[in-house]
């Protein structure tokens, strides 16, 4: 069973965080966000999508809590996973929980203006598709608001090369998010892969990928930033030599200061 980022231990928010639980986008059990808010002024919001190879996990397991320190506002979306719904549902629901945290957000005191969007494993998938494939009618009306940077960690990017591997761990759970195999519907996995979006309108990204990387080899993140560059987007990688797949080396607190710089210098203003 593939490893994912959400398997490391659960780490709680830190004190005075205000939590506003189970809000539904949704009538599914999934179909629900928790906001996290900071004890400080609110500079802006990043929105969380967990991992689990689109089956497993769910959003109560945060790893963005060194956002909440730097003033933003924490989101973390919850989507149906692959037993629940086939693809397109997971990034339906994705816009659907970002439609949803716009309406929210002024009684709240949160400038969507200030948006980010931060996802793992499969969470990065799904941000880059939210965040790319804003005009597919299929994946239902885009965000309302102004996505301003991504953050992407370890996600696969073309889920036809992710499973061309004799030995790629993600080749059942890739079959169990589209309802077929990649072999037997390549225009829908082209579909649901982030490369087939990229232009020169999209948000910056950052990219971070380890080396070592058994499930989503970090060939994915590289392609990924060579098609946002070469359509005249910015893209941004960090290259973790003995990095694997959500092991503790890719999620130090010199890794989390660089995402939280990234996200400052993007949403500044």
């Amino acid at each position: 069973m593939p490893i994912d980022p959400t398997s490391m231990p659960d780490i709680p928010p830190p004190p005075g965080t205000r939590i506003l639980p189970d809000i539904p986008f949704g009538t599914h059990e999934r179909q629900k966000l928790d906001l996290y808010l900071p004890d400080a002024p609110i500079r802006g919001v990043v929105a969380y999508i967990h991992g689990g190879s689109w089956a497993r996990r769910d959003r109560k397991i945060v790893r963005a809590w060194y956002m909440l320190e730097r003033g933003y506002a924490v989101a973390s979306l919850g989507y149906r996973l692959s037993q629940h719904a086939v693809f397109p549902a997971q990034v339906r629901d994705v816009n659907a929980g970002l439609a949803l945290l716009t309406r929210i957000a002024p009684q709240h005191g949160i400038d969507m203006n200030g948006l980010a969007l931060l996802g793992l494993s499969a969470g990065g998938h799904l941000a880059a598709l939210a965040a790319l494939a804003t005009s597919e009618p299929a994946f239902g009306p885009p965000p309302p608001c102004r996505i301003r940077a991504v953050v992407d960690y370890y996600g696969p990017s073309n889920l036809i090369t992710l499973c061309a591997g004799r030995d790629s761990l993600l080749s059942a759970p890739v079959t169990q998010l589209l309802g077929q195999t990649v072999f037997s519907a390549p225009q829908a996995a082209w579909r649901a892969s982030p490369v087939a979006y990229c232009n020169g309108d999209s948000p910056p990204f950052l990219l971070i990928h380890g080396e070592a990387d058994t499930v989503v080899p970090i060939t994915e993140s590289y392609n990924l930033q060579a098609q946002l560059e070469a359509a005249g987007g910015v893209a941004r990688m960090i290259h973790v030599p003995d990095g694997g797949h959500a092991t503790p080396n890719m999620h130090t607190p010199e890794i989390n200061a660089q995402i939280a710089d990234f996200i400052d210098a993007h949403l500044a203003g």
